[in-house]
């Protein structure tokens, strides 16, 4: 038992999620089609009276306009007593037949309007809205027919078999509109289902730990229920206009939710069309600026595939100035398109510029700043990705170069990211540039005093840079004194590494190398300084020698 119980539940809830909303947008539709003078201004353009025309209306029926007074009759005066007069009419009159009598009184021209004998109200000349164009006589002859609708109306209200057909009809249509929000009810599980079937199918919607499967997922709900909700609004809509056409007491008010529902749809289709031209220029330069980033693109991926450092663009400097590039036609195909698209002439599109201008001059300064920096560090061609290099205090592989900043890995794995502007501030040294035998050299330097000759010295420093891997051969490596101090000599030898990247590897096994030759010899290394001689050299206790 609860198990139906609990499947008409659902069904109710859900079909209150679907339906819910299009019956509150319908019933804030019919309010602004029913009442439109509630949200309207009362005074009608075109009409210069110091009175306000007073509108007779019976049964949601407009049938006159009275604009002026008559006498003391100001023109609500005049419209409250016609319709006491035709509320006053007694149910026979209603196959009486109605006419109008022309009248002329002290220079007031017009008709009166009877039933039968029945005198019921007076429109003179100046009741015609003549500032529209519209006659006096086309105005008398639309106040009768009007009237004759009314009586009609009024006739079939009273024909038991004319309401029987009309409940009939509203309960078949209002059934039919029960089923279809039900169908759509199941539509939207099915369509649901799908989507969520779907969404698992897709590898591409799941990238490692990004995953947008769930997000796939709200957006079509959001989709198919916004959809799903005009479809039933649409329905309802339908139907209310359908059922209130059926009575001859509301079929008037059927009649102005046609008519306005026709000028909105008119009003759409109108501009629809007359947007179409440029539209259409707005695809056409769509896909032209399309097809021109496309075509830049392969021409620059060529540049940024290629090996050969000869290019005219290298491969960082090309891969960013295809992005950059891809940016820039898309900016320009956007300005050429942007009078065309419908509606860029807007109060809500000029504020959405002055909105996007400001936030952009507001918080450009500093982005400028780093985006011009970057075109100097890329099209300078200081360093390239892949090279070793020191920037400031880091030093490392360069990893990544873009328009804000540089990404360097250092030889300790650390992930250093420099901004652009702070790169171009500082200077920068490349290791990895020079090619061939006129690589980077790299120096160490120790200083020996001057008991010691320095043709051993040098020997030494050389037998060191001999016994240690990562060197170079050729070049040769070489010493070279760069000062004669008060204590000592200072010696530096230089040499080219094998692996620039294994820089501080290689600097660290040569100075061991350099402290077991210098030990073995017996030679003495002046650091720290000696305030005196000391009587024996100072060494280490047990110096071993390891193999290059």
């Amino acid at each position: 038992m609860k198990q139906p119980l609990q499947a008409i539940k659902s069904a109710l809830v859900n079909g209150l999620v679907i339906v819910l909303p299009a019956w509150l947008a319908l019933l804030l539709l019919l309010i602004c089609l029913l009442f439109p003078s509630t949200l309207s201004a009362q005074e009608k353009p075109g009409i210069e009276t110091t009175e306000q025309p007073a509108t007779l209306t019976v049964w949601q029926r407009d049938i006159a306009v009275f604009r002026v007074s008559i006498a003391s009759l100001t023109p609500e005066a005049r419209r409250d007593s016609a319709l006491q007069r035709i509320s006053d009419l007694p149910k026979s009159a209603l196959y009486d037949t109605l006419r109008m009598e022309k009248i002329s009184l002290g220079g007031i021209h017009g008709v009166s309007f009877l039933s039968g004998k029945r005198f019921l109200f007076t429109l003179i000349e100046e009741d015609a809205d003549q500032d529209n164009g519209v006659t006096f006589d086309e105005t008398a002859d639309e106040v009768l027919k009007n009237l004759e609708v009314l009586r009609r109306a009024r006739l079939d209200q009273r024909s038991l078999p004319l309401i029987l057909r009309g409940a009939g009809i509203s309960l078949i249509a209002t059934l039919l509109l029960a089923a279809f929000l039900w169908g759509l009810m199941r539509l939207s599980r099915i369509i649901r289902r799908y989507f969520i079937r779907r969404a698992t199918k897709i590898r591409q919607l799941k990238r490692n730990e990004l995953d947008l499967r769930p997000a796939f997922l709200q957006i079509s709900r959001r989709i198919t229920g916004f959809i799903l909700s005009a479809i039933g609004l649409t329905a309802a809509y339908i139907w209310i206009t359908a059922v209130l056409a059926q009575f001859p007491y509301t079929a008037a008010w059927a009649d102005v939710l046609g008519h306005n529902v026709a000028i909105v749809g008119g009003t759409l289709l109108s501009g629809a069309l007359s947007s179409l031209p440029d539209l259409i220029t707005v695809i056409v330069l769509f896909f032209l600026t399309r097809g021109t980033v496309r075509l830049a693109d392969q021409i620059l991926r060529s540049l940024e595939s290629s090996t050969d450092e000869n290019e005219i663009l290298a491969r960082d400097t090309a891969r960013a100035t295809r992005r950059i590039a891809s940016v820039l036609i898309w900016i320009f195909g956007l300005v050429i398109a942007y009078p065309y698209i419908p509606g860029s002439d807007s109060e809500a599109f000029k504020g959405i510029s002055v909105l996007a201008g400001l936030m952009i001059s507001l918080g450009s300064t500093g982005l400028v700043n780093q985006i011009m920096s970057g075109f100097v560090v890329l099209y300078s061609g200081a360093v390239r990705t892949g090279e070793f290099a020191r920037v400031g205090d880091v030093e490392g592989t360069i990893t990544e170069i873009g328009l804000l900043s540089t990404k360097v890995l250092t030889s300790k794995n650390e992930f250093v990211t420099v901004p652009n502007a702070v790169l171009i501030s500082k200077d920068t040294i490349n290791y990895s540039r020079m090619a061939g035998a006129c690589r980077t050299e790299l120096a160490t330097n120790v200083t020996i005093g001057y008991d010691t000759p320095w043709r051993q010295v040098h020997e030494l420093l050389l037998l060191a840079a001999e016994r240690t891997s990562g060197i170079r051969e050729t070049p040769e490596p070489n010493v070279i004194q760069t000062a004669l101090s008060d204590f000592y000599v200072e010696y530096s030898l230089r040499f080219v590494p094998a692996n620039i990247t294994r820089k501080g590897a290689i600097l660290s096994a040569l100075h061991q190398q350099i402290q077991d030759a210098f030990a073995q010899a017996g030679v003495q290394i002046m650091s720290p300084n000696f305030v005196a001689q000391p009587e024996h050299p100072v060494l280490p206790v047990t110096p071993k020698a390891t193999g290059g």
